[in-house]
């Protein structure tokens, strides 16, 4: 009985079988490993997003005593000027904020400070 498939050929048949199954399974991998790559570099770049918004509340927190200090002194100054309350009532308003945000910072720290980042990563995952 006569062979199909010459001698001289199996081996080179051989070689192209693995090397197409290698090349679809390092095509699958490698796109795997792509989207692995991409997976992980968006979520560090979520919890640096996280870890950013966290320390911006904290200095805001931390700082309201020198905001309030500096609005008091623009609206003195303003006053010197002689600037109506009606004209900066803008002015006034911050500082009324900034002064309850002083008075309650002890509560803003352990009940206002959890809820504020929720609604910022809230926001955040919208846009």
């Amino acid at each position: 009985m006569t062979e199909l498939i010459p001698p001289e050929i199996i081996p080179l048949i051989w070689f192209a079988g693995i090397s197409i199954t290698v090349y679809f399974f390092f095509r699958k991998f490698s796109f795997l490993i792509v989207e692995k790559i991409k997976q992980t570099t968006s979520a560090k770049k979520r919890s640096e997003q996280g870890a950013n918004t966290d320390d911006q509340i904290d200095n805001l927190i931390n700082s309201a005593p020198r905001i309030l200090s500096e609005l008091q002194k623009e609206i003195a100054q303003q006053k010197a000027n002689g600037v109506t309350d009606d004209q900066m009532s803008g002015l006034l308003r911050k500082r009324d904020m900034t002064q309850m945000a002083v008075d309650n910072t002890e509560i803003i720290q352990t009940l206002g400070k959890p809820i504020i980042k929720k609604a910022v990563k809230a926001i955040q995952r919208w846009f």
